[in-house]
């Protein structure tokens, strides 16, 4: 019966995704980036599960590389694509303008991005850090620091207690 109910489920699978679409129902994909490049996960096996299915990937302007064992909260988003401000726009390309790359995030091992934590490339994440709930960070971490805050700003250095340890 278990069986049978999954293989109904499976054959429209396809229906279910485009009515949702159709009435903008939001669906979440594990692990599902939305743009050209890739996400790369160290230890895909262990680490793929430590990452909730509300963990938005936007890979239209870079690719996402995220060490082993890092832990993400819900409705975490990794966004590599943005829009051009006023400061970057020249006179060949206008506001709405998408940059076509080098805006990659790469992410530690060891980590931990709290619940509705931004972050935005081109960034580097060190192993070890930890980002706090609702932190928007847009520069680069080094390893074994917390940071939090809008724009994030470093709280802690955690050195000292993993030295100890």
């Amino acid at each position: 019966m278990k069986k049978l109910i999954l293989n109904f489920l499976l054959l429209f699978k396809p229906f279910i995704r485009r009515l949702a679409n159709v009435y903008d129902i939001r669906l979440n994909y594990p692990i599902t980036g939305s743009g050209s490049f890739q996400i790369e996960i160290d230890d895909f096996e262990v680490s793929s599960k430590l990452i909730p299915k509300t963990v938005y990937f936007n890979t239209r302007s870079g690719k996402i590389k995220i060490g082993r064992n890092t832990v993400f909260g819900e409705d975490v988003m990794l966004l590599t694509g943005k829009h051009l401000s006023i400061d970057e726009v020249d006179s060949s390309e206008n506001l709405h303008h998408v940059p076509e790359g080098g805006r990659d995030i790469l992410i530690g091992s060891n980590c931990y991005i709290g619940s509705g934590a931004i972050l935005i490339g081109p960034l580097q994440v060190g192993d070890y850090s930890v980002i706090c709930a609702g932190a928007v960070v847009t520069k680069d971490i080094p390893a074994y620091t917390m940071v939090g805050g809008v724009p994030a700003k470093k709280i802690k250095d955690l050195q000292k207690r993993f030295a100890n340890a």
